[in-house]
C-alpha cells in the first residue's frame, strides 16, 4: 500500500511542477508598458582611452542623437554624469531609452537642467552564469567611472556620478562601493530589476566569492537592513519607506552614497521580487506600486519602459542643479535626494492639497450641504460653477467610525479639512478651528487617466484629538472638469475581517462577504499564516449586480516584514480575474503573523455589489514552487541517480546475472523520497543560514515536489540515453559515429585507456574543462554502444544454438531416434551463456548510471565552454571552475575502463557495502548543501568517481592477494 502511495506522490510531483512552468510563463498578465520613441537617429559615440587595451573586448560610449556623431574628447560636457550598466546578455544600446526620454526632457526645460548619459559595452557577456566576468567587469566600471569624471571641467561635475544598473548591471556597480577610493564618485545607484540580494544560480564557486565579497565589505562601513520578528512595516506608525541603514560610525562615502532598488514584479520571470532588494538599500520598490508607473514590468521591459523610465529621469532632473557657469550637477545633499526619491518611487500617492481660507471663500458664491446618511454620493458631469462644501457630521453615527471618503479627478484646490460648524444669525455656516486634513488622500492607480484618490478617516481618533470638532469637510473648487465623490461612513469591525491560510487539502471556497451593500467602498482582509514564498490564495471578488457600467476594483497588498513590495492591483473585470496572495520573501525566523498579518486593502466600486471569497489556489502555489525552486532540480536529481548507484552496487553480488543487463534496472523506484525527512532533520544542525533575519528553512512540500519530478526525469533521461545507444547500436547514426571518430577513438579506449584519459586531461588544461567533458560523454556512450552490439551478437547466437537444439530434439523424437544427453551442446550453451555476463560494460544499469552522473557535470559546467568559445582567453586568464572536477572525473574512468569494471568479488562484499553507504550519504549532501549552491555539485560527483574507482582498485587487489 505505501509503494503505491509514493508512487502516486511521485506522479502527482512530476506533474503538478509542470503545470507550474506552464502557468508561470505563459498564464502572466499582459505587457502594459508604453514604448519610447526617438526623434533623431541614436549616436553611440566611443571614448578611447588608453586603458582600453586591457579590455579589448569592453568599450564605453556617450549616447546622443543626430545625424552626425561627435568626437567626444573635442566635445565640452555640461550635463550631470550617468552611467548606464548592462547585465547579463545585455547591450550597451539599451541605454536609448533612458538616454532619449532625458533628452526630450532636457529640451522641453527652461532651467538649463540635463543629463549625459554613458553607456558600458560589456560584449554581452553572461555575467549571471559565469562569475569570472564579475571581477573584470567591476574594474572595467571602476575605469570608466575615472574617464567619465575626467571629461569634465567642473568640479561639481567632476565630484559624483548616477550608476544605472540592470540585471547583474546593478550587481557590480554595488561591488564598486567596497573600494572606498571610487565609492565617494558615486552620487546614486539606481538597480532596475537586479538579483541584487543574491545570484539565481551559483554555477561556480566565483559567482558565490562575488556577492560574498560584497557584503562583506560594504557591511564594514554601512549598516544594513535589520528585521526581527516584530517588524512591522504596514502600521500607520512605522517608517515603511525609507529603511534607515545609516549610524555613526559608518564610512562618510558609503552613507553618502543613496541606493535605490527597483523589482519588476510578477512578469519578471527572471528574477523573483525577493532577489531585487539590497540589505544595504536605502529606498526598495515594485513597479507595480510606484506612482505614475502601476504596473508589473518584465526583465527586458525594465529598461525601455516609458512609465518607469519617465520616472527615474524626473528623479534624476529632481537632484540636478546648475553651477554659474551653467554645468550641471547632482547634489551632494543626501536629506534632499532622499527626499526626492521617496516623491518620485514611493510616496507621491500622498497628496499635497492647497490649504484654502473655507472662513473667506465660503462666504462668496458657495454651496454648503450637509448629508446626515452613512453613504452617499456627488457627481458633478459637467463641473461645478460655484465652489461646494460637502460637510459630513462626527457624531451622528456612534458605532460608524470610520470615514472613507472617494474622489474621482481631485485637484491640488480641493481640500480636505475637519471643523467645527456654527450659524450666524441669518442662518450661514461657518468654520471654526479648521485643520487641513488633505494629507490622508492617497492616489490609487487608475486607467482611462481618471484619477482615483482615497482618503480613510479614523472619526474616534479625530474627536479625541480635536474635541470640539463637529464636522469632516470636502471643499470642492468651481471647475468646468467633470468630478464625483462618493462617501462611506463605515463600522471597521464589519469590513475589516481577519482570516488564515487555508490547508493544501482543502479545495472548497470560503466566503467572507456574502453580499456587500450599494455604496460600499472599502474593506481590509488581514491574512495570517503565510510566511513562505510558495503558499498562494486565490481572492475572489465578483460582482452581483451593478447600476450603470462596472468599474474597476483596486487592490493593494502590504507585506508587514517587507519593507518596498507594496503591491497594487487592478481588477478590470472581477467577474473573471482573481489576486493571487503570496509573499516574495519569507518572514523572519520567530516571526508571528497572527499579530502582524499581510493587509489586503480593497476599493470597490460603490455602484456594485460583491462576493468576496477566498480559497487554497493550488495553480499559483505550484507556479511559484516552479519559480522559487527551479534551481533545485540537478541537486535532486543528482541525489536520485546516487541512491540508484548505491542500489546498483549494494545488491551487485546478490542478483542474478542478467538483471544489470537491464538498462532501467534500480530507475523505477521510491526509495530515494526517504532521503527528504533525514536531509530536512540533518539540516538543521549541519547548515548555517547566514541571514538570520530570513526564514530560510521552508516546509517539506517544495523539496517533495521538487525530488519526484527528479525521479521522474531520471526515467526520462535513462530511456532517452539508452534510445540514443540503441540507434547507435543498431547503425542508425552513422554520421555521428563518423563525426566523433567511431573508428579511431574506440580502439584507443579499449586498448589504451589510461593513455587515453590523460590525452583528455591535457585537453582540459589546454582549453576548458568542459571540452574534455563533451568528449569523454561522447567517448562513454560509444563504448556503451560497442558494448550493447557485442552483447546483441552474443545474446543472438545463443538464441540461435539454443533454437537449434531445440528443433534438433524435436526431429529425433519425431523419428524415434533415441538419443542420450551429450554434453556437446549443453557445454556450448554454457559457453555462450558465459559470454553475458552482468560485469565490465555489460552491467549496463551501473555504466548509465555514471553516465548520467557525467551529463550532469557536464550540464553544470556548460556556461565554461560558452565563454571559452566566446573568448579563449578568459578562461585562460581565470581559474577554470571545472578544471579540477574534470581532471578527478576522467582520471578516475581511465582506470575503471582499464579495470573493466565493474567486476564481480564475493570476498569482497564488505568494500561494496561501505562504498555504498558513502555514496547514499553523497546523496544526502547533495540536498542538504547543494541546492543553492550547484557548483558543490561538480566535488561529489567527482569524489563518487574517486569512491568508486577505489572500490574497485581494493576489489581487484584483495582478490589478487587473496589467493
Amino acid at each position: 500500500m505505501l509503494k503505491h502511495f509514493l508512487v502516486v506522490i511521485i506522479a502527482i510531483s512530476a506533474c503538478s511542477f509542470l503545470y507550474g512552468i506552464y502557468n508561470y510563463n505563459v498564464e502572466i498578465e499582459s505587457n502594459a508598458c508604453q514604448m519610447t520613441y526617438m526623434f533623431a537617429p541614436p549616436q553611440f559615440s566611443r571614448i578611447d582611452f588608453e586603458e582600453n587595451d586591457k579590455f579589448r573586448n569592453y568599450g564605453l560610449y556617450y549616447y546622443n542623437e543626430g545625424r552626425i556623431s561627435i568626437e567626444v574628447h573635442k566635445t565640452q560636457f555640461t550635463g550631470a554624469p550617468v552611467i548606464f550598466v548592462p547585465g547579463n546578455g545585455g547591450s550597451y544600446k539599451q541605454v536609448r531609452s533612458l538616454a532619449s526620454v532625458a533628452l526630450r526632457k532636457a529640451r522641453d526645460s527652461a532651467t538649463g537642467i540635463h543629463l549625459d548619459y554613458f553607456t558600458i559595452d560589456y560584449n554581452e557577456e553572461l555575467s549571471a552564469l559565469y562569475g569570472d566576468y564579475l571581477e573584470r567587469q567591476t574594474l572595467y566600471l571602476k575605469t570608466c567611472i575615472k574617464i567619465v569624471l575626467k571629461l569634465y571641467k567642473s568640479t561639481e561635475q567632476a565630484a559624483k556620478v548616477i550608476i544605472v544598473g540592470h540585471s547583474m548591471g546593478a550587481v557590480v556597480a554595488q561591488a564598486v562601493l567596497r573600494d572606498s577610493e571610487f565609492s565617494k564618485f558615486i552620487n546614486t545607484i539606481v538597480s532596475l530589476s537586479s538579483p541584487i540580494n543574491k545570484p539565481i544560480l551559483v554555477l561556480d564557486e566565483k559567482i558565490h566569492a562575488f556577492y560574498k565579497s560584497i557584503n562583506k565589505n560594504i557591511s564594514v562601513g554601512r549598516s544594513s537592513l535589520k528585521l526581527n520578528k516584530n517588524s512591522n512595516f504596514c502600521c500607520a506608525t512605522c517608517s515603511r519607506f525609507l529603511m534607515s541603514n545609516h549610524t555613526n560610525n559608518e564610512d562618510k562615502n558609503l552613507k553618502n552614497v543613496l541606493i535605490i532598488t527597483i523589482g519588476g514584479g510578477n512578469r519578471d520571470v527572471l528574477v523573483p521580487p525577493g532577489f531585487t532588494i539590497s540589505k544595504y538599500s536605502d529606498i526598495h520598490a515594485m513597479t507595480m506600486s510606484i506612482p505614475k508607473v502601476w504596473l508589473s514590468c518584465d526583465h527586458l521591459s525594465a529598461v525601455w519602459c516609458l512609465q518607469l523610465v519617465q520616472v527615474i529621469n524626473r528623479y534624476m532632473f529632481d537632484i540636478s542643479a546648475s553651477d554659474k557657469q551653467n554645468f550641471v550637477y547632482f547634489t551632494k545633499d543626501r536629506i534632499r535626494r532622499e527626499q526626492a526619491a521617496l516623491t518620485h518611487f514611493v510616496k507621491l500617492n500622498i497628496i499635497q492639497s492647497k490649504e484654502i481660507n473655507i472662513e473667506q471663500e465660503g462666504r462668496h458664491n458657495s454651496i454648503w450641504r450637509e448629508d446626515t446618511l452613512r453613504v452617499f454620493s456627488k457627481a458633478f458631469k459637467e463641473g461645478s460653477k460655484s465652489n461646494f462644501i460637502q460637510l459630513i457630521p462626527l457624531r451622528r453615527h456612534k458605532k460608524h467610525t470610520k470615514l472613507c471618503i472617494d474622489v474621482t479627478q481631485l485637484e491640488p484646490d480641493d481640500f480636505l479639512f475637519g471643523c467645527t460648524v456654527k450659524s450666524r444669525f441669518n442662518n450661514d455656516s461657518f468654520c471654526q478651528d479648521k485643520v487641513s486634513l488633505s494629507h490622508n488622500f492617497q492616489i490609487l492607480p487608475s486607467i482611462k487617466n481618471k484619477m482615483r484618490s482615497v482618503a480613510i478617516l479614523d472619526i474616534n481618533n479625530l474627536k479625541k484629538t480635536y474635541v470640539n470638532w463637529t464636522h469632516v469637510g470636502f471643499f470642492v473648487r468651481a471647475s468646468r472638469k467633470p468630478k464625483m465623490y462618493n462617501v462611506d461612513m463605515f463600522n471597521p469591525a464589519e469590513r475589516n475581517m481577519v482570516f488564515k491560510l487555508p490547508r493544501w487539502s482543502t479545495f472548497q471556497k470560503t466566503i467572507l462577504v456574502n453580499e456587500s451593500s450599494q455604496g460600499t467602498l472599502y474593506y481590509k482582509l488581514l491574512v495570517q499564516g503565510i510566511e513562505e514564498t510558495f503558499p498562494t490564495i486565490e481572492l475572489r471578488i465578483v460582482p452581483l449586480s451593478c447600476i450603470g457600467d462596472l468599474n474597476s476594483i483596486i487592490i493593494k497588498m502590504c507585506i508587514p516584514w517587507a519593507p518596498g513590495f507594496n503591491k497594487y492591483q487592478i481588477i478590470r473585470d472581477p467577474s473573471a480575474e482573481v489576486f493571487y496572495v503570496n509573499v516574495p520573501v519569507s518572514s523572519p525566523i520567530g516571526y508571528n503573523s497572527s499579530m502582524n498579518p499581510i493587509s489586503l486593502e480593497i476599493f470597490l466600486d460603490p455602484l456594485c455589489r460583491y462576493q468576496i471569497s477566498y480559497k487554497f489556489s493550488i495553480v499559483g502555489t505550484m507556479s511559484r514552487i516552479a519559480q522559487q525552486f527551479w534551481h533545485w532540480l540537478p541537486s535532486h536529481l543528482t541525489a536520485v541517480i546516487l541512491v540508484i548507484l548505491k542500489n546498483q552496487i549494494s545488491k551487485f553480488h546478490d542478483e542474478s546475472s542478467t538483471k544489470g543487463i537491464r538498462p532501467y534496472h534500480g530507475y523505477f523506484q521510491y526509495a530515494s523520497l526517504y532521503l527528504i525527512t533525514g536531509c530536512r532533520v540533518l539540516s538543521k544542525f549541519l547548515t548555517h543560514n547566514d541571514d538570520n533575519e530570513s526564514g530560510g528553512d521552508f516546509s517539506i512540500y517544495p523539496a517533495v515536489i521538487i525530488h519526484g519530478t527528479a525521479i521522474v526525469l531520471s526515467i526520462l533521461l535513462v530511456f532517452s540515453v539508452w534510445t540514443a545507444i540503441i540507434l547507435n547500436a543498431y547503425g542508425l547514426s552513422k554520421l555521428i559515429n563518423w563525426f566523433l571518430l567511431r573508428s579511431v577513438l574506440l580502439p584507443i579506449a579499449d586498448t589504451f585507456p589510461i593513455l587515453f584519459a590523460a590525452f583528455l586531461i591535457s585537453l582540459a588544461i589546454r582549453t576548458c574543462g568542459t571540452v574534455a567533458l563533451i568528449i569523454t560523454c561522447a567517448l562513454y556512450l560509444l563504448l556503451i554502444s560497442n558494448a550493447y552490439s557485442d552483447y546483441l551478437e552474443n545474446w543472438l547466437l545463443k538464441t540461435a544454438v539454443s533454437l537449434h537444439a531445440k528443433v534438433r530434439s524435436f526431429y529425433d523424437k519425431q523419428n524415434g531416434i533415441s538419443t542420450t544427453p551429450t554434453t556437446g551442446i549443453s557445454s556450448d550453451t554454457t559457453s555462450l551463456m558465459s559470454l553475458i555476463r552482468c560485469d565490465g560494460m555489460n552491467n549496463f544499469s551501473f555504466h548509465l548510471s555514471l553516465f548520467n552522473l557525467l551529463i550532469i557535470m557536464t550540464g553544470l559546467n556548460s556556461m565554461t565552454f560558452v565563454a571559452w568559445v566566446k573568448d579563449h582567453r578568459i578562461v585562460s586568464l581565470g581559474t577554470d571552475p571545472s578544471l579540477l572536477p574534470t581532471v578527478i572525473v576522467i582520471s578516475s574512468l581511465g582506470l575503471l575502463w582499464r579495470l573493466k569494471s565493474p567486476k564481480k568479488i564475493f570476498s569482497f562484499r564488505i568494500g561494496y557495502r561501505i562504498a555504498s553507504l558513502l555514496i547514499y550519504m553523497g546523496a544526502g549532501a547533495c540536498i542538504i548543501y547543494c541546492q543553492d549552491a550547484l557548483y558543490k555539485l561538480n566535488y561529489l560527483i567527482a569524489g563518487t568517481f574517486v569512491l568508486i574507482t577505489g572500490m574497485e582498485l581494493l576489489g581487484q587487489c584483495y582478490k589478487k592477494f587473496s589467493l
